[in-house]
């Protein structure tokens, strides 16, 4: 009976953080994404080689990936990744930070 007891409070708790789980896969897909909007909007200002501008996007698209493919229960956050990872390299920074404002708030809800 013990055992239970300890074990249906374990399955609770487990149940309880299932949301917060994906809460640092989505925390670094938005950290990730308004980086990239950042290089695409100084990369537009000419602020920025090329070479360094193509390394930071592939990396904070790489980023958006790994933390995709690490998301257990939030389906409007692995839609916002899909969102991201479909967009070119050198998507339109407003459109990059509308998709990291979504994981803001999805983040935010949680």
């Amino acid at each position: 009976m013990r055992m239970a007891i300890i074990l249906a409070l374990v399955l609770l708790g487990a149940c309880s953080r299932g949301g917060e789980a994906d809460l640092p896969a989505i925390v670094a897909m938005r950290s990730a994404a308004a980086e990239w909007a950042l290089v695409n909007r100084e990369a537009l200002r000419g602020r920025l080689t090329a070479s360094y501008a193509a390394g930071m996007r592939a990396a904070a698209r790489e980023a958006i990936a790994t933390e995709a493919r690490g998301l257990r229960d939030n389906a409007a956050a692995a839609r916002e990744g899909a969102a991201l990872q479909a967009l070119p390299g050198d998507a339109a920074p407003e459109q990059i930070a509308r998709h990291a404002a979504a994981l803001e708030r999805i983040e935010k809800a949680l």
